[in-house]
């Protein structure tokens, strides 16, 4: 590809007029944070309908690589088959045993340690173990249930919906930035799961504003310039800002100084920048010129989330014989660690039902423009029929998309929490 001087020759004019916030630049009540009644809506309306990122494809490169996520109440299966990567949902169609506990691994087939039902690595029902006889027993109708998978840029997306949004036209201009940084060809050396003590939405604004810099990130404050920063005005379902690396460094890691070799179509005047950009509702990715960081952000209940983060390199470095991510591992775990402290703080402030918003800052666009988002995701009347939805996560069990009426109704009154995540990965 031709390589261009700035991703904004990449991407659409940008709206120097649009408008202030949608608040007026005043911050949102405490019960969009805290209450019990806009955390079941964000799980039905957004995350029971929505297309979701559950992996990268680097993660599941050989047949039977696997992996599993909690969203909601309900659990994940993602497997590579003789088909590709595709998605089930993750418990054995006996009696719903959960068949993986593990977050990744490698299996040519799958068995339930409740009844001995094995499934091969395309989720089809191989053996009952002599339970049943196979002249009245139909195994082909006794497959695991599966989820809709798509694939895009090397993000894994599941919909647990049959009515999700086109995921293409969501992704809008994302596809600008995934390109140039060459995402689907990627290599994750490492992915790490965080449990935060905070409403999710506060994690959402956390990792989208540099405001925060100075007073908790000294190492990132150090490598990354405060004052050399803006936010891009994109299409589709994706919000996004870019900040400048301070003169003398190359890289944003603990040192500030990388020996890898710029990734080949990285824009020139993005050389010595990161890009932030968000795939609404959960999904941050962090571009530099030598690495990738991807992270979602996932709900468990209105006070409780966790992130998983992952970090990609190019292939070209992670093959040399001398490659570490440590320098740039150790930056972001030291971050994050600081960030979740800033967002748990934040949380047990507002949810003192005596909180008044404040006023918002021009750099805080971004975590308005989440807000105001998830607003209309989430009003009443949005998207009709939506709520309670085939598969919904605050559902007491994940549904295969086109469950029944009475199941979805069901599912949309029980307004159960989501499950904790899989073990760490570090």
């Amino acid at each position: 590809m031709t390589r261009a001087s700035s991703m904004f020759d990449l991407i659409s004019d940008q709206d120097e007029d649009r408008p202030y916030f949608e608040t007026g630049g005043i911050g949102r009540s405490h019960e969009f944070y805290t209450g019990e009644e806009q955390f079941r809506r964000e799980m039905s309306r957004i995350y029971g309908r929505r297309w979701l990122p559950v992996d990268h494809v680097s993660r599941l490169k050989e047949k039977g690589a696997y992996s599993t996520l909690n969203i909601g109440s309900g659990s994940i299966l993602l497997i590579h088959g003789d088909n590709g990567i595709q998605g089930y949902h993750n418990y054995c169609r006996h009696r719903g045993y959960k068949l993986v506990e593990e977050a990744t691994g490698k299996r040519q087939s799958l068995v339930c340690l409740y009844h001995c039902w094995v499934y091969d690595r395309n989720g089809k029902l191989k053996s009952l173990n002599g339970t049943y006889m196979d002249h009245f027993f139909d195994k082909e109708k006794n497959g695991l249930l599966p989820v809709r998978t798509e694939v895009r840029f090397g993000v894994v997306f599941v919909a647990l919906s049959d009515d999700a949004p086109d995921l293409d036209e969501s992704l809008g201009e994302f596809g600008a930035f995934a390109e140039v940084y060459d995402l689907a060809d990627l290599e994750c050396v490492e992915a790490k799961d965080y449990p935060v003590a905070s409403n999710w939405k506060l994690v959402a604004h956390n990792v989208n504003e540099s405001l925060h810099f100075p007073t908790a990130h000294k190492d990132l404050h150090r490598i990354t310039d405060f004052d050399d920063a803006g936010t891009y005005d994109l299409e589709g379902d994706i919000v996004g800002a870019w900040q400048s690396i301070r003169t003398g460094y190359n890289s944003v890691s603990m040192s500030g100084r990388s020996p890898r070799t710029p990734m080949p179509n990285v824009p020139e005047g993005d050389l010595q920048k990161i890009n932030w950009i968000t795939i609404l509702p959960n999904l941050l990715f962090g571009f530099t010129a030598d690495y990738v960081m991807m992270q979602w952000v996932w709900p468990e209940s209105p006070g409780t989330c966790f992130v998983r983060h992952f970090w990609l390199f190019h292939p070209t470095e992670t093959a040399k014989s001398d490659f570490s991510h440590e320098d740039v591992f150790a930056l972001w775990d030291k971050a994050n660690y600081e960030d979740w402290e800033m967002c748990e703080r934040t949380h047990r402030g507002l949810s003192n039902p005596l909180w008044v918003p404040g006023q918002l800052s021009y750099d805080e666009e971004v975590m308005a423009q989440i807000d105001a988002w998830v607003a209309r995701e989430t009003a009443e009347g949005a998207e009709a029929g939506a709520e309670g939805g085939a598969g919904t996560p605050d559902a007491p069990a994940a549904e295969p998309a086109g469950a029944s009426a009475d199941s979805e109704a069901a599912a949309a009154e029980d307004g159960g929490k989501a499950a904790g995540p899989g073990k760490a990965e570090r």
